[in-house]
This record gives C-alpha cells, structure tokens and sequence, in this order.
C-alpha cells in the first residue's frame, strides 16, 4: 500500500503541473477539436435535407409503406440514418487522432528534465520513493491530465450534437452512432493517448533539460506514427489501410436499424463503408494488438529504469 500511496502523491503532483505548463493540454484539446469539426462538417450541412425527409406528408407515406414498411418504423429509420451519416463521416476525420502519437511526446518529453531543472530530482532522491515509483507515477499524473482533457472534449462533442440534431430535427443521436463513437474512443482512441503519452515521458529520463529532450520527443513521435501505421495496418488495400485495426474492426461490426431496412429494399447486405469483400478483423487481431503495446510499453519502461539506476543510482 505504501508504493501505491507514493505512485499517486507522484501522480497528483504531476496531474497539477501538465495543466500549469499548457502543452500537453493544449495539444489533447487541439486534436479533439479537430477530430469532432471533422466529424461534424459533413452531416451538418445534410441536416436541412433530413428535416425535410422527415416531414411525412401523404404522397411520403404512401410510398413508404409500398416498401413493406410500417409508419412506426420512419422515426426510428431516420434518427438511425442520421447516426449513420456522422458514423461515416469519422472515415477522414479519425485519421487526425494519429497527431497525438506525433504530438504528445513533444508535449509530454518535458516532465522529468524539468524536475531536473528545478531541483525536483534531488529532493525526491532523499525520500524512500525508488525509481519505479518516480517513474510510474510520472506517467500516471500525465496520463490523468490528457485523459481528462480527451474525457472533456468527447462530452463536448456529444453535448453540441444533441443540441444540433435536437434544435433541427426534434431528436438526438441514434443509439448505435453513440455507442460506436463510445467505442471508438476506448477501444482506439485510449491506447493511442496511453502510448503517447507514455513514450514522451519516458523519452524524458535521458534528458537533463526541457529543451534537450523536446527534438528526441519529436523523433519519439514520428517514430510512433511510423509504427503505429506499419504494425496495426488493415488487411484492405483501399483507404481502410490508412487507419489501424481497431478502427477498421468497429466499422466492420457497426450496424443500425436504418442499414437493416436499407439492406432490404437493396435485396441484401448493404456495404455501407464500401468494404464488402474485404479480409475481417477478429477479436483475437484486436487482443494481439494490445498486447504488443504492453509488450513495447514494458520493454521502454524497463530501459527507462534501468538508465535511472546507471546513471543516477535511482
């Protein structure tokens, strides 16, 4: 219990100072930013054109029930395809969630040599807290502040859509889409905050200054970017191979009513992100992944403690 009281008296600190130097919060909500302007872009500017479908006059209603459809089915079908439609548009906008693996190691790369600079070190050096617990604790703190700002900015656009969609079309977003996007966000989105976050502090253990550590955090990054691409590509050849397996794993298991509905009238599957045809992506890929991130993270946290214990005997 008292290595887990250390760890978070560390993280505590750490978690007051990520929001008093900026950078890594400002980088977190940038990117979120970007990312939920380019989700909503797209259907924003369709939603006149589903407000007006969605006004059932009798030449309307006619025609939908010659489809085999029921009345009661058209303001399920039209809040599930406008879900839809923000679901499709995150195809372009997701790929800016790769900055942060280009981004955060800057930002974060600052953390120890700054301690370093202020005397931080040495005080802590005449405490019991050993390196591992410096270490894990300074990863945790930073951590807990970009998840924070990451957590602050996924309401945010989950508040502006729901006044959006409910101002223009009386309702909000579809079950499906928030579930999807609630996926997204932890199954892809947290182990990229997680690895950038995680190698920018850990860059910084072989620096002893703010300004020396922050070129090797920006090749730390790019080297993130670089593998990250390469080593969790998609099995498709098409645009999916731009993002990583998690990505494509969610949009191949996405459905919705509308899809179901849309799919009938097409007289089968409806191939509504155009991947028809291509390989699948199991779970066992998706749990393959992850443990190749433990795996490295282990590996760096290893190197990074084991250059504490040579170079400063912590």
């Amino acid at each position: 219990m008292k290595v887990v009281r250390r760890i978070l008296a560390i993280a505590c600190t750490e978690f007051r100072f990520g929001f008093r130097r900026g950078a890594p919060v400002v980088v977190t909500a940038l990117i979120g930013l970007l990312i939920s302007a380019g989700i909503l872009v797209g259907p924003l500017a369709n939603l006149s054109m589903w407000e007006a479908v969605s006004v059932m006059t009798p030449e309307r209603i006619q025609r939908w029930t010659s489809f085999g459809f029921t009345i009661e089915q058209h303001a399920p079908f039209i809040r599930d395809a406008v879900g839809d439609m923000f679901v499709g548009s995150t195809l372009l906008a997701w790929l800016l969630i790769l900055l942060a693996l280009l981004f955060l190691p800057i930002a974060t790369a600052v953390s120890i040599p700054a301690d370093r600079q202020f005397g931080v070190s040495e005080l802590l050096r005449t405490t019991a807290i050993s390196g591992f617990v410096y270490l894990a604790g300074k990863v945790l703190g930073m951590f807990a502040t970009v998840l924070l700002v990451a957590a602050i900015m996924l309401g945010l656009f989950f508040a502006v859509t729901e006044i959006i969609l409910f101002s223009i079309l009386h309702h909000g977003l579809s079950a499906s889409a928030s579930l999807f996007f609630i996926k997204l966000s932890l199954l892809d989105g947290l182990p990229i905050l997680i690895w950038g976050t995680t190698v920018g502090v850990l860059v910084g253990v072989f620096f002893r200054t703010r300004r020396a550590a922050i070129f090797p955090g920006f090749l730390a990054g790019v080297a993130s970017l670089v593998g990250w691409v390469y080593a969790f590509r998609t099995p498709s050849q098409d645009f999916f191979g731009m993002t990583d397996l998690a990505y494509y794993y969610l949009v191949q298991n996405y459905h919705s009513f509308a899809m179901d509905l849309e799919a009938r009238l097409g007289g089968g599957g409806l191939d509504y992100f155009g991947i028809a045809g291509a390989p699948g992506v199991g779970i066992g890929q998706l749990a393959l992944m992850y443990l190749a991130l433990v795996a490295a993270l282990a590996v760096l946290t290893s190197l990074a403690r084991l250059w504490l214990q040579w170079k400063e005997n912590y």
